[in-house]
């Protein structure tokens, strides 16, 4: 399939890294293997997340290669977020990688060499508060001290090591089983990805970077977090599209293949564009991102909103071509379409994205 991305068509290792992983989620976590995850207490398969993250070594992607990672980056890691989203992977790759952008960005020296090796080895989960999070740290002895409530904090409840962003002291790391540190399961749409809710009680935490690089790290954060939910929406709208081409092919009615109905034809028609132009929307702001161009930040916003809105608009294209099957709890297109509304209010909505994309081009909001 030609991807329409011109001179950001991935290299041979990104092949090569995409149909390992592909393959690797395909024996992990079929839909079977899915749910079953989603009924444990952590929401996900412990042996299929220890594979993924160790044996695999997904999550020392971007770790620097002297702190036992490969050094790798935006364009390797849009790769691996598009192949997780068509598998639909529910462990907490995402809230651990977003941990490991905040450690890089602080340029934190013995946070990184604390942290990002365990991180690397797949011994470590971990996540990021949001920026909106009220925390406030106080300075004490021996140790800081964060007191505060965030929400929406995704694998929360499994987070050995919390990056917290606080209104005035910068950026602190709080261990996932602090004295003080309370946690209580939110419920959500989506249920591939858990949310928590951490209260903190005088929490003992470890300053990270310095204060004035705090708006720095949430920025770096933000765009990671922009940039790995437009590739999973891109590969969840390739499995979309998968599914639905191959039900038109071999559902019948009247005697025909309902493919060879242009309303069916058309629709999957449009879920092809929407694939094409997601996936380059996505694969430019990777690019931006790993060149430091000037469109990085609008480049993120974009691919946010493109691949966001599309995924939105065709997971609900799915359930409705799949006819009486796609409605059903025991098909897995409703996932997808879990996934795809949550994932767009955590990106930060549409609205958020096209305020931002019109300041980033001088126009009035």
């Amino acid at each position: 399939m030609n991807s329409g991305l011109g001179g950001l068509a991935p290299a041979q290792h990104e092949v090569d890294l995409a149909r390992t992983l592909r393959d690797a989620l395909a024996e992990l976590v079929p839909s079977a293997a899915l749910r079953a995850g989603l009924d444990s207490t952590e929401g996900f398969g412990v042996d299929a997340w220890k594979a993924v993250a160790g044996e695999i070594g997904l999550c020392g992607l971007a770790v620097p290669e002297h702190l036992g990672g490969l050094g790798l980056g935006a364009l390797e890691l849009n790769t691996v977020h598009v192949e997780l989203g068509r598998a639909l992977y529910p462990g907490p790759f995402l809230s651990t990688s977003l941990a490991t952008t905040a450690l890089l960005a602080s340029a934190d020296g013995p946070a990184q060499e604390r942290w990002l090796p365990r991180v690397a080895a797949g011994e470590l989960i971990a996540s990021v508060l949001p920026d909106e999070a009220a925390v406030n740290a106080a300075p004490g002895r021996p140790a800081w001290t964060l007191s505060g409530t965030a929400s929406f904090v995704p694998y929360g409840h499994v987070a050995q090591l919390l990056l917290v962003p606080t209104h005035s002291h910068g950026w602190f790391a709080v261990e996932g089983a602090a004295a003080g540190v309370a946690v209580r399961m939110m419920p959500g749409l989506d249920l591939t990805r858990r949310l928590a809710q951490l209260e903190f009680h005088d929490a003992p935490a470890v300053p990270v970077g310095q204060p004035d690089a705090g708006v720095d790290v949430g920025a770096a954060v933000a765009q990671h977090l922009r940039l790995a939910l437009a590739a999973e929406a891109a590969g969840g709208l390739d499995w979309c599209l998968a599914t639905c081409v191959e039900y038109a092919k071999t559902r019948t009615q009247f005697g025909r293949p309902i493919g060879s109905f242009q309303a069916v034809a058309h629709a999957c028609v449009q879920m092809l564009e929407a694939v094409q132009s997601s996936t380059a929307t996505a694969r430019w702001a990777a690019h931006a991102t790993a060149t430091n161009s000037s469109e990085a930040l609008l480049a993120g916003h974009v691919a946010a909103l493109r691949a966001g809105e599309a995924y939105r608009t065709h997971t609900e294209a799915a359930i409705h071509l799949l006819g009486g099957t796609g409605f059903t709890w025991e098909h897995d297109a409703h996932l997808y379409y879990r996934r795809a509304r949550s994932a767009l209010a955590l990106s930060g909505g549409l609205s958020a994205h096209r305020a931002a994309i019109a300041t980033a081009a001088g126009l009035d909001p």
